[in-house]
């Protein structure tokens, strides 16, 4: 029993007219008739009743016409899962990250969802969040998540995470027993100030910072981890966003102190996608439902 039998008995059989249907399937007149005789053939049931040129559906026509409607539903919804399992099967991603969000959870969520998803084939770059967008334009990226939403109609965003920023100092300024409070013009007149790596997302703290500690050394280092690390090794302060300094401050790597000189913003984190990319949907379901800290 061929489909096309079935869709031709089920357009004739809802419109009782032959012609009609026909023009409802773009193919001749004759075809539908042949198409139901060889159904009728196959079933030895006669389906309709002919009478002064009108064709009507018989009882058994009638019965048949549901159970025909639900094969073609089961048939093309068939299909339609074995496409999914397809392209489940090999799925390739790439998925692009801010620099600054390396040292963040994110990774490990990418991580968490490659072993839970086999059939995914994922290649994680690090790129400038401001690249994010055309990579996903040009088909080179399929997720980003950076630190600016995308300016294009064609990208969507969802925030995903806000970070506060926080002022780390090195571990040697402060001592649990004795409890001594900080001097952050202390501190800014004796370490140098890492900046430039939170610039894309506060353009004005090296002017904040000029304005209240105006004796400050700043050094222009673009990479947050190189901060980190220089934090860690006592040669200077700066902010960072919570988010990346999480495994430092359980571990005590460095001091994360009160900022009340002027109001500290959050760190905003995007995730872009092409609208409609139906291959994104698990990793982004994932990126929605993980805990960001």
């Amino acid at each position: 029993m061929e489909t096309k039998c079935l869709k031709s008995f089920v357009v004739a059989g809802k419109t009782e007219n032959f012609r009609e249907a026909a023009e409802l399937l773009y193919i001749s007149q004759p075809s539908i008739t042949v198409h139901i005789h060889q159904l009728e053939d196959y079933l030895q049931i006669q389906l309709f009743k002919r009478e002064s040129g009108k064709v009507a559906l018989t009882e058994e026509g009638k019965f048949f016409l549901t159970e025909a409607e639900e094969i073609l539903n089961k048939i093309e919804q068939g299909k339609q899962n074995l496409k999914l399992f397809s392209e489940k099967k090999n799925v390739k991603l790439t998925i692009v990250i801010s620099p600054m969000l390396v040292d963040s959870t994110i990774p490990q969520i990418i991580y968490q969802f490659i072993i839970e998803n086999p059939s995914y084939e994922v290649t994680l770059m690090v790129v400038e969040s401001e690249r994010i967008g055309s990579l996903l334009q040009s088909g080179q990226a399929h997720i980003g998540i950076g630190l600016t939403p995308s300016d294009s109609e064609f990208i969507q965003d969802e925030l995903i995470h806000t970070s506060p920023l926080e002022f780390v100092v090195p571990l040697d300024q402060y001592d649990d027993e004795t409890g001594v409070n900080f001097d952050i013009h202390e501190l800014f007149r004796t370490y140098p100030f890492f900046t430039n790596h939170i610039s894309s997302i506060f353009p004005s703290i090296n002017l904040l910072v000029k304005n209240h500690f105006h004796y400050v050394k700043p050094i222009s280092i673009p990479q947050s981890y190189i901060v980190k690390r220089f934090i860690k090794d006592g040669l200077g302060i700066s902010f960072l966003p919570k988010l990346i300094i999480r495994r430092e401050m359980m571990e005590g790597r460095f001091n994360v102190i009160p900022f009340t000189e002027f109001e500290l913003p959050s760190v905003k984190i995007y995730m872009q996608y092409k609208l409609n990319d139906k291959k994104t949907l698990l990793i982004r379901e994932k990126l929605l439902s993980s805990y960001l800290v």
